[in-house]
């Protein structure tokens, strides 16, 4: 136990002149019932039946005072604490910039509502994770490799967002298997390490896989044990598809994707692909249009889906003074009451 001011013990100095007059009025309270008459004739209409009494209540009294200054003194005890290691996690954001996530079926559109979600899991990025993006449409790019900043990606939305006439096609496969070559050129980099970590792909988009390239990157991501969490973008109704934009991302659509008839293109959001994604993978699938299923996510993947690694022992110091005052207190009631 450790005292974290000390200079209140100098209270303890009023306990022995505290006990020195309360045994000087006892004495006196005593003295005068003697020359009041015969203390065994005032028994019955006394309310004194112990002799004791009077200095069982004092003893109470200094006990209070002493737990008192003991309490103010700021008493601290230091005891062990087991407090859970996370796993460090490589997360990987697998992000859709085709032509129909430019669709404006969500706010401000299904782009734009992915960027959002992944500033949200940068805002709760923990300590110990790296963050990494990969863009794709029909091929794909890492704009960011793996990072213990992650502010550098929201730089990279900048300039997606100023792009006027976003690539066709879309093509679930090859981001995959770059991504399987980023983890790859990882754990070559530091073999130690990534033998520590926990990685996990993201991916977001509206499902709408045009290139049907997908189950054998697929089945090496299931093969790794790695798990794809997706994140569904776009509504039933669906939206038409901007070809070309005056002012990038949230500017004027000045083209439509159009069918040989003339009649614009609807782009609903694939739903299905997206569950079977990440079900193969024993991730989850979440509609990005969610608030709530957002959250679910951000809980799930960055807290309590995450594997702990061991255990750290920590010396903490746990406060005592509440106890010696609520103990100085009851004596203090004790006394009086008595």
């Amino acid at each position: 136990m450790e005292f974290a001011r000390q200079e209140y013990f100098w209270l303890l100095l009023v306990v022995p002149f505290v006990i020195l007059l309360w045994g000087i009025g006892v004495w006196h309270q005593r003295r005068m019932r003697i020359r009041f008459g015969n203390i065994d004739n005032l028994e019955s209409i006394s309310r004194i039946s112990w002799s004791g009494r009077a200095w069982f209540r004092g003893l109470l009294f200094v006990g209070a005072l002493t737990l008192m200054a003991v309490g103010l003194a700021y008493p601290r005890a230091i005891v062990r604490e087991l407090r859970a290691v996370p796993t460090p996690t490589d997360l990987v954001f697998l992000m859709d910039i085709s032509p129909s996530m430019y669709g404006r079926d969500m706010d401000p559109s299904r782009l734009g509502r992915a960027e959002r979600i992944i500033q949200r899991f940068i805002y709760l990025k923990q300590p110990q994770d790296r963050y990494g993006l990969i863009v794709f449409n029909w091929t794909s790019v890492v704009l960011s490799y793996m990072t213990s900043d992650p502010q550098s990606i929201l730089l990279y939305f900048d300039y997606l967002n100023q792009e006027d006439t976003p690539e066709p096609g879309t093509n679930v496969g090859s981001v995959l298997t770059n991504a399987m070559r980023l983890v790859a050129a990882e754990q070559k980099f530091d073999p130690g390490g990534a033998k520590t970590r926990r990685v996990v792909f993201v991916l977001l988009s509206d499902g709408d896989d045009t290139a049907h390239e997908l189950e054998r990157p697929l089945a090496d991501v299931v093969k790794s044990g790695i798990k794809i969490y997706t994140f569904g973008l776009g509504t039933s109704n669906g939206s038409y598809v901007p070809l070309v934009m005056a002012g990038g991302l949230n500017g004027q659509v000045v083209k439509y994707l159009q069918r040989e008839g003339g009649t614009r293109l609807v782009s609903k959001a694939e739903m299905k692909t997206m569950r079977a994604i990440s079900e193969k993978t024993g991730g989850r699938f979440f509609r990005g249009e969610s608030d709530k299923q957002v959250d679910e996510a951000m809980e799930e993947i960055l807290f309590t889906g995450r594997p702990v690694a061991g255990f750290q022992s920590n010396a903490v110091r746990k406060d005592l003074y509440i106890y010696f005052l609520m103990a100085a207190f009851a004596c203090l009631v004790a006394g009086i009451f008595l």
